[in-house]
């Protein structure tokens, strides 16, 4: 017996008796079991673990009391459920039969009587269910079981409480909340709500499958079977099979409109008019049975349909893809690609996806086996492979303009190489360059590096490989660079303060150097693409707005896209811009805010998921500092732990960063205000603007508190010569000069100072990789290297004997994120005298220059922020109709 039988065995010893494993599924695993008091035999579901640790079990079991009522012949009910190791378990019937996917694996295709037999009590189930407000949500062959000869529909428990406690952030796990063949179009899209026209179309799909022997679309990959459901006509089932009733078609075709509205408004209706005695529904037949040879012409041509994705088909993959494409106009359209295997840049700080120049096909990490690999995947879905030859662990991907190759940042190095489109050994740029260097490629061939640490740019030539610095920017050390425009003269950058992830978009003369402002908004990154600017603000949100080129001006307001884009965890945005307008984005997952033990055990503190950042203990530990971008900005929270208050104490629209000062009265945090980086002081509960404390433009980070608030350690840049970014401290109340505490040509970041303000933690990428060092605050003295093989945002104990960090961040692709816990002794000298892990870190949200966790004052627990990172990443093509279609009032098809 497997642990976790054993497990169920035991906490249920008293109310059943676990026999044995019947299966088990993408979702759960079902075992077989004797009730002891009703003497019957049941099927008792398990939810995965990682299924439950992101919708939560307890949010799970209350989501699933709704199925409880349902009472129909043909729904397999809830005889009870509950809790047990950490995750949620249901007990239903025990069936003796097979499922009507056991029956079409043996059969392929029904008797049409039959087949319109099981269809129609399947919809009686789901009418009745609809009429006591349940969707099903996954109807689909394999929940659809035969007991006797009469269908009863399993497993409404699952995806309709999955889907209310969880929403879309099951797509973290790998999973998601329906299948691709039977998923109505608005399912596939990843709409919000889903009404029973969903269940209505999977019932048609289904239907579909037992008269014709397949699905209506079927394709190699989940993105070609969503693709089609999207954009294709299924084939009419009197070319499939010609005795199939006229009316039966009708029916069945009606039920896999595109629009919602054009279904069946009512299951029952659907039954009616596959039995033939509906009389409500227009007769197709004509049309459908006098086109089906032009049907199978529109379904040989559906990648025409969505765009160039039609001219994806590549000989080995190693063919260019070329920005030109001689597709005609098409509508605006979504697709939404499922991509279990998405993610897995290990630091969580570096963009994942690109699109190729012509947007037909999209480039990113994808997690294999517990490595990070790179994927090529064409829209279509027609094909993907993993690169072979191309090193592991990579992000930031730039496609060279003609398609044949592109450029990548090593995590484990920075070091930045260039491959073939196709896979092959990599050739690093002629000098290393940090993981704070951003690339993009201009139209002549040249490729221009951002340095993100002191926004210088660097223009470096991969043909013929030779090498040229040309600093830009006169004087300005905030430019994150983004985008060569075509003409290769100007750029698109957006200003953003070290410490800040937003700002405005300005374009920067590559000749002179002179940059203006564009557009002033909060704004993460910008692309230009087909006479637009798109754009993703601090919110997550996507917008464009038409640009001309020529004179360098918005020619109408802005128009929103869609919401929730993710962004990284230092502030990148998960989204790419093809030059025909195709936009690919990583849907966000949503974060929460976690308080957990030392075993890494914990719960949410908030009920909403936002993109918390930068949470900090109350002195006291009662309280909570968070900061998080919301309609109105991104400002500073404080969440009380006893009775859940949750308050707003800055409202610069852009606070954040926030640290208490030892007592627990006030918090310095930072804030760009009135074109200036600055640290400020303000009091939880005061409403206003809070006390100018230091405004540099080499400040990176607020700081943290020294004693009777005299001062801060903090980030700063370049306070030497040739230095980066460097440890610094100002004193004076936090009103004095910054002075460099760590401050070398290499990178010196996350600062943690020990409670006797005797000890500094740091990281520094001195090794050529990122570790975490300690040594005195001030004065000369040893500096001893902590971590062993990468790690980043050191955290001290509140009595300074323990260390705690992440380790497994930048160094190895293998290497899973793990929060160690480190003992430090400071006599007679200081030295690492253990080192343990505690937890596994993956899900953590990382940030930079700091920390973004903290302990508790009693050394007990902790307080991060989790991600639950999405698998769905949304496509969207033909830009300026749908800009145009938005600015009608219209929505996206």
């Amino acid at each position: 017996m497997s642990d976790v039988a054993a497990r169920l065995s035991n906490a249920l010893a008293d109310r059943y008796r676990v026999e044995r494993e019947l299966g088990a599924g993408g979702m759960a695993t079902v075992y077989l079991a004797e009730d002891l008091k009703h003497h019957r035999r049941v099927a008792i579901k398990v939810l995965r673990p990682e299924l439950a640790a992101v919708i939560g079990a307890d949010r799970f079991l209350r989501e699933i009391e709704t199925i409880a009522g349902l009472q129909h012949p043909h729904i397999l009910g809830l005889i009870d459920s509950g809790e047990v190791g950490g995750t949620a378990y249901y007990v239903m019937p025990f069936v003796e039969g097979e499922s009507l996917r056991d029956r079409l694996v043996r059969e392929k295709q029904l008797p049409i009587g039959e087949a319109v037999r099981i269809a129609t009590e399947v919809a009686a189930a789901l009418d009745y269910a609809h009429r006591h407000g349940v969707i099903h949500r996954d109807v689909k062959p394999e929940n659809i079981l035969l007991h006797d000869g009469a269908a009863l529909v399993a497993d409404f428990g699952i995806a309709l409480a999955a889907s209310k406690a969880g929403g879309e952030r099951m797509t973290e796990t790998g999973m998601s909340l329906g299948t691709p063949q039977y998923m109505s179009p608005e399912q596939a899209m990843g709409e919000r709500e889903i009404s029973a026209g969903s269940d209505i179309y999977a019932l048609g799909a289904t239907t579909y499958e037992m008269l014709a022997g397949s699905p209506p679309f079927t394709g190699p990959t989940a993105q070609a079977i969503v693709a089609k459901i999207v954009a294709s006509e299924p084939e009419p089932l009197s070319a499939l099979r010609r005795t199939v009733p006229a009316h039966v078609e009708d029916a069945v075709l009606t039920a896999l409109e595109k629009v919602p509205a054009d279904r069946f408004a009512t299951a029952s209706a659907f039954a009616r008019a596959l039995e033939g005695t509906g009389g409500t529904v227009a007769s197709r037949t004509g049309r459908t049975r006098a086109s089906a040879a032009a049907s199978r012409r529109r379904s040989v041509l559906w990648p025409v349909a969505i765009g160039v994705v039609g001219v994806v088909a590549l000989a080995g993959w190693l063919r260019p893809w070329s920005r030109e494409s001689s597709t005609p106009p098409i509508p605006p359209t979504q697709l939404a690609l499922l991509a279990p295997d998405f993610g897995g840049a290990s630091t969580g700080l570096q963009r994942e996806l690109e699109l190729t120049p012509d947007g037909s096909a999209l480039l990113y990490v994808a997690r294999v086996g517990g490595t990070t690999r790179t994927k090529l995947v064409s829209l279509d879905g027609s094909e993907e492979r993993l690169l072979e030859g191309v090193e592991q662990n990579l992000a930031d991907y730039s496609i060279a303009p003609d398609g044949r190759t592109f450029t990548a940042a090593s995590v484990s190095t920075g070091s930045i190489f260039r491959y073939p489109i196709g896979g092959g050994t990599g050739k690093p740029l002629p000098r290393d360059v940090s993981s704070g260097q951003r690339g993009v490629w201009a139209s002549d061939g040249s490729y221009w590096l951002g340095n993100t640490a002191t926004g210088k740019v660097e223009i470096t030539r991969l043909s013929p490989m030779d090498s040229v610095s040309h600093p830009l920017g006169r004087g300005q050390t905030d430019f994150l660079l983004n985008q060569i425009l075509p003409g290769d003269r100007m750029a698109l950058v957006v200003r953003e303060p070290v410490g800040t992830a937003t700002g405005p978009v300005m374009l920067l003369d590559l000749r002179s150097g002179d940059a203006s402002v564009v557009l002033e908004e909060a704004v993460v990154e910008v692309r230009y693409a087909v006479g637009h600017l798109v754009y993703v603000l601090g919110n997550g949100n996507l917008q464009a707005a038409p640009f001309d080129l020529r004179t360098h001006r918005l020619t109408a307001p802005p128009v929103t896209l869609a919401t929730g884009v993710t962004l990284t965890g230092s502030g990148q945005a998960q989204f790419s811009v093809a030059s025909n307008g195709t936009i690919a984005f990583l849907v966000e997952g949503g974060r929460t805010l976690v308080v957990a033990d030392r075993a890494g055990a914990g719960r949410p503190v908030l009920p909403e998921m936002s993109n918390y950042h930068h949470p900090r203990f109350s002195p006291d530990g009662r309280r909570i500092a968070v900061d998080f971008t919301g309609p109105e900005g991104r400002d500073v929270w404080v969440l009380n732990l006893a009775d859940g208050a949750y308050t707003r104490v800055t409202f610069d629209r852009d606070g954040h960063d926030a640290n208490w000062s030892r007592d627990g009265k006030s918090l310095a945090y930072t804030s760009f205000r009135g074109g200036v980086f600055g640290v400020h002081r303000i009091r939880p509960g005061s409403t206003q603007s809070g006390d100018s404390l230091l405004t540099s433009p080499n400040l990176a980070y607020s700081g943290i508190w020294l004693r009777d608030e005299s001062g801060l350690v903090t980030v700063a840049q370049s306070l030497r010569p040739e230095s980066n970014l460097d440890i610094a401290i100002n004193r004076n109340g936090g009103r004095g000069p910054l002075e460099p505490i760590v401050a070398t040509k290499f990178i010196e970041e996350y600062p943690a100072l020990s409670h006797d303000e005797q000890w500094l933690a740091f990281t520094s990428n001195q090794s050529g990789r990122e570790e975490v060092y300690v040594r005195r605050l001030e004065g000369e003295g040893e500096q001893v290297q902590v971590s062993l093989g990468g790690g980043t945002e050191p955290v001290w104990s509140p009595d300074g004997r323990e260390l705690f960090y992440q380790s497994g961040t930048n160094a190895d692709a293998r290497a899973e994120p793990t929060v160690m816990v480190a003992t430090i002794a400071t006599t007679p000298t200081l030295a690492v005298t253990s080192r343990k892990a505690l937890f596994p870190a993956a899900g953590i949200v990382t940030s930079n220059p700091h920390a973004n966790f903290d302990i508790a004052p009693d050394g007990k627990s902790f307080v991060f922020v989790r991600s639950n990172p999405s698998t769905r990443v949304m496509v969207i093509q033909n830009l300026a109709a749908l800009v145009a279609k938005r600015r009608a009032g219209g929505r996206t098809p």
